[in-house]
Protein backbone atom coordinates (compact mmCIF):
# COMPACT_ATOMS: atom_id res chain seq x y z
CA UNK A 1 0.00 0.00 0.00
CA UNK A 2 0.99 3.60 -0.57
CA UNK A 3 0.49 6.08 2.27
CA UNK A 4 -1.09 9.25 0.85
CA UNK A 5 -1.98 11.36 3.87
CA UNK A 6 -1.81 11.14 7.68
CA UNK A 7 -3.62 13.33 10.20
CA UNK A 8 -1.79 15.61 12.62
CA UNK A 9 -2.12 13.17 15.50
CA UNK A 10 -0.71 10.28 13.44
CA UNK A 11 -3.72 8.19 14.44
CA UNK A 12 -5.35 7.76 11.02
CA UNK A 13 -4.18 7.76 7.42
CA UNK A 14 -5.42 7.39 3.86
CA UNK A 15 -3.68 4.79 1.71
CA UNK A 16 -3.94 3.52 -1.85
CA UNK A 17 -3.94 -0.27 -1.99
CA UNK A 18 -1.78 -2.13 -4.47
CA UNK A 19 -1.46 -5.78 -3.49
CA UNK A 20 -4.12 -8.41 -4.19
CA UNK A 21 -4.39 -9.37 -0.50
CA UNK A 22 -4.87 -5.71 0.53
CA UNK A 23 -7.65 -5.27 -2.02
CA UNK A 24 -9.27 -8.50 -0.88
CA UNK A 25 -9.32 -7.28 2.71
CA UNK A 26 -10.99 -4.01 1.69
CA UNK A 27 -13.55 -5.87 -0.44
CA UNK A 28 -14.47 -7.91 2.63
CA UNK A 29 -14.87 -4.64 4.54
CA UNK A 30 -17.22 -3.41 1.78
CA UNK A 31 -19.16 -6.68 1.93
CA UNK A 32 -19.65 -6.23 5.66
CA UNK A 33 -20.94 -2.69 5.25
CA UNK A 34 -23.23 -3.80 2.40
CA UNK A 35 -24.73 -6.54 4.55
CA UNK A 36 -25.25 -4.16 7.46
CA UNK A 37 -26.90 -1.55 5.23
CA UNK A 38 -29.05 -4.03 3.32
CA UNK A 39 -27.37 -3.30 -0.02
CA UNK A 40 -27.46 -6.01 -2.69
CA UNK A 41 -24.30 -5.59 -4.80
CA UNK A 42 -24.28 -9.26 -5.89
CA UNK A 43 -21.14 -9.60 -8.08
CA UNK A 44 -20.54 -5.84 -8.44
CA UNK A 45 -17.78 -5.73 -5.82
CA UNK A 46 -15.70 -8.26 -7.77
CA UNK A 47 -16.37 -6.89 -11.29
CA UNK A 48 -14.10 -4.40 -13.06
CA UNK A 49 -11.22 -5.14 -10.66
CA UNK A 50 -8.44 -4.52 -13.26
CA UNK A 51 -9.89 -1.04 -13.87
CA UNK A 52 -10.30 -0.23 -10.17
CA UNK A 53 -8.26 1.90 -7.76
CA UNK A 54 -8.82 1.28 -4.05
CA UNK A 55 -8.40 3.88 -1.30
CA UNK A 56 -8.68 3.05 2.40
CA UNK A 57 -8.95 5.08 5.58
CA UNK A 58 -7.21 3.13 8.32
CA UNK A 59 -5.94 3.39 11.85
CA UNK A 60 -2.18 3.65 12.21
CA UNK A 61 -1.97 1.48 15.33
CA UNK A 62 -0.68 -2.09 15.19
CA UNK A 63 -4.06 -3.45 14.04
CA UNK A 64 -4.25 -1.00 11.11
CA UNK A 65 -8.00 -1.60 10.98
CA UNK A 66 -10.01 -0.13 8.13
CA UNK A 67 -12.28 2.76 9.07
CA UNK A 68 -13.53 3.37 5.54
CA UNK A 69 -12.86 2.78 1.89
CA UNK A 70 -13.48 4.07 -1.61
CA UNK A 71 -13.37 2.24 -4.93
CA UNK A 72 -12.78 4.29 -8.06
CA UNK A 73 -13.33 2.59 -11.44
CA UNK A 74 -11.56 3.95 -14.51
CA UNK A 75 -13.15 3.77 -17.99
CA UNK A 76 -12.34 1.00 -20.44
CA UNK A 77 -10.96 1.61 -23.93
CA UNK A 78 -14.39 2.71 -25.19
CA UNK A 79 -14.96 5.06 -22.23
CA UNK A 80 -17.51 2.76 -20.56
CA UNK A 81 -17.96 2.50 -16.80
CA UNK A 82 -19.99 0.12 -14.59
CA UNK A 83 -22.79 2.70 -14.43
CA UNK A 84 -23.36 2.30 -18.19
CA UNK A 85 -24.70 -1.20 -17.58
CA UNK A 86 -27.76 0.34 -15.89
CA UNK A 87 -27.79 3.74 -17.63
CA UNK A 88 -26.55 2.95 -21.17
CA UNK A 89 -28.03 6.20 -22.52
CA UNK A 90 -25.53 8.34 -20.58
CA UNK A 91 -22.82 9.58 -23.00
CA UNK A 92 -19.39 7.99 -22.78
CA UNK A 93 -16.57 10.18 -21.53
CA UNK A 94 -12.99 8.86 -21.51
CA UNK A 95 -12.08 11.49 -18.89
CA UNK A 96 -14.63 10.26 -16.37
CA UNK A 97 -14.44 7.83 -13.46
CA UNK A 98 -17.00 5.97 -11.38
CA UNK A 99 -17.22 6.03 -7.58
CA UNK A 100 -18.42 2.44 -7.26
CA UNK A 101 -18.59 2.47 -3.46
CA UNK A 102 -17.72 4.89 -0.66
CA UNK A 103 -18.29 3.52 2.82
CA UNK A 104 -17.35 4.15 6.45
CA UNK A 105 -17.68 1.79 9.38
CA UNK A 106 -20.69 2.40 11.59
CA UNK A 107 -18.72 4.15 14.37
CA UNK A 108 -17.27 6.65 11.88
CA UNK A 109 -20.50 7.61 10.12
CA UNK A 110 -21.59 11.11 10.89
CA UNK A 111 -17.96 12.27 11.10
CA UNK A 112 -17.99 14.26 7.89
CA UNK A 113 -14.30 15.07 7.98
CA UNK A 114 -13.40 11.37 7.66
CA UNK A 115 -15.61 11.21 4.57
CA UNK A 116 -13.72 14.15 3.08
CA UNK A 117 -10.31 12.65 3.88
CA UNK A 118 -11.02 9.76 1.51
CA UNK A 119 -12.64 11.91 -1.16
CA UNK A 120 -9.76 14.41 -1.28
CA UNK A 121 -7.16 11.73 -1.95
CA UNK A 122 -9.34 10.23 -4.67
CA UNK A 123 -9.70 13.66 -6.29
CA UNK A 124 -5.95 14.23 -6.18
CA UNK A 125 -5.46 10.92 -7.95
CA UNK A 126 -8.07 11.81 -10.57
CA UNK A 127 -6.38 15.11 -11.39
CA UNK A 128 -3.09 13.28 -11.94
CA UNK A 129 -4.84 10.85 -14.29
CA UNK A 130 -6.66 13.54 -16.27
CA UNK A 131 -10.10 12.61 -14.93
CA UNK A 132 -12.39 15.63 -14.76
CA UNK A 133 -15.83 14.12 -14.07
CA UNK A 134 -17.07 11.43 -11.70
CA UNK A 135 -20.25 9.37 -11.81
CA UNK A 136 -21.93 8.08 -8.67
CA UNK A 137 -25.24 6.38 -7.83
CA UNK A 138 -27.13 8.30 -5.14
CA UNK A 139 -30.43 7.54 -3.40
CA UNK A 140 -33.05 10.33 -3.18
CA UNK A 141 -32.54 10.40 0.61
CA UNK A 142 -28.75 10.86 0.40
CA UNK A 143 -28.69 13.31 -2.52
CA UNK A 144 -29.45 16.42 -0.40
CA UNK A 145 -26.89 15.29 2.19
CA UNK A 146 -24.13 15.19 -0.43
CA UNK A 147 -25.16 18.61 -1.69
CA UNK A 148 -25.07 20.08 1.81
CA UNK A 149 -21.53 18.74 2.17
CA UNK A 150 -20.55 20.75 -0.89
CA UNK A 151 -20.76 18.18 -3.69
CA UNK A 152 -22.38 19.96 -6.71
CA UNK A 153 -24.08 16.80 -7.98
CA UNK A 154 -26.05 16.91 -11.23
CA UNK A 155 -28.61 14.21 -12.03
CA UNK A 156 -27.97 12.60 -15.45
CA UNK A 157 -29.81 9.30 -15.03
CA UNK A 158 -33.38 8.73 -13.87
CA UNK A 159 -34.19 6.68 -10.78
CA UNK A 160 -33.52 2.98 -11.28
CA UNK A 161 -32.94 0.04 -8.96
CA UNK A 162 -29.26 -0.24 -8.00
CA UNK A 163 -28.08 -2.66 -5.30
CA UNK A 164 -31.69 -3.07 -4.13
CA UNK A 165 -32.38 0.67 -3.79
CA UNK A 166 -33.76 3.30 -6.13
CA UNK A 167 -30.91 5.59 -7.16
CA UNK A 168 -30.20 8.49 -9.46
CA UNK A 169 -27.05 8.50 -11.54
CA UNK A 170 -25.23 11.77 -10.85
CA UNK A 171 -22.14 13.47 -12.19
CA UNK A 172 -19.66 15.50 -10.21
CA UNK A 173 -17.15 17.85 -11.83
CA UNK A 174 -13.83 17.95 -10.01
CA UNK A 175 -13.08 21.61 -10.92
CA UNK A 176 -16.56 22.54 -9.63
CA UNK A 177 -15.89 20.75 -6.33
CA UNK A 178 -12.60 22.62 -5.99
CA UNK A 179 -14.34 25.96 -6.47
CA UNK A 180 -17.03 25.14 -3.90
CA UNK A 181 -14.41 24.11 -1.35
CA UNK A 182 -12.42 27.30 -1.85
CA UNK A 183 -15.50 29.45 -1.38
CA UNK A 184 -16.43 27.64 1.83
CA UNK A 185 -12.84 27.72 3.09
CA UNK A 186 -12.85 31.53 3.05
CA UNK A 187 -15.13 31.56 6.08
CA UNK A 188 -14.94 28.02 7.54
CA UNK A 189 -12.07 26.44 9.46
CA UNK A 190 -13.67 23.05 8.75
CA UNK A 191 -13.34 23.52 5.00
CA UNK A 192 -9.90 25.10 5.32
CA UNK A 193 -8.76 21.80 6.81
CA UNK A 194 -10.07 20.00 3.73
CA UNK A 195 -8.42 22.44 1.32
CA UNK A 196 -5.18 22.20 3.31
CA UNK A 197 -5.16 18.43 2.80
CA UNK A 198 -5.77 18.83 -0.92
CA UNK A 199 -2.98 21.39 -1.35
CA UNK A 200 -0.61 19.87 1.23
CA UNK A 201 -0.28 23.28 2.85
CA UNK A 202 -1.57 24.96 6.00
CA UNK A 203 -4.18 27.62 5.32
CA UNK A 204 -5.44 30.26 7.71
CA UNK A 205 -8.18 32.77 6.99
CA UNK A 206 -7.79 34.64 3.71
CA UNK A 207 -5.05 32.27 2.52
CA UNK A 208 -7.89 30.15 1.13
CA UNK A 209 -8.37 32.78 -1.58
CA UNK A 210 -6.33 30.93 -4.21
CA UNK A 211 -7.28 29.09 -7.38
CA UNK A 212 -6.23 25.47 -7.35
CA UNK A 213 -6.80 21.99 -8.61
CA UNK A 214 -5.54 19.31 -6.20
CA UNK A 215 -2.35 17.74 -7.40
CA UNK A 216 -1.82 14.03 -7.76
CA UNK A 217 -0.06 12.25 -4.89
Amino acid sequence: MVSLWRDGTDSIEVVRLARHDEVGELVRFFEGVAQEQGWQPEEALSDWVPRSVYFALQETQATRAFVGGLRLVLPDEQGRLPSHELWPEVPLNPRSGHIAILALESAARGQGLLFWRLAVEMWRYCVGQGITTLLIEVTPRVLPLYRRLGWPLRIVGERRMHWGEECYLCTLGIPEVAQVLLQKAETSAYYRAIVSQALRVTLAGSEARVEFLPRAA
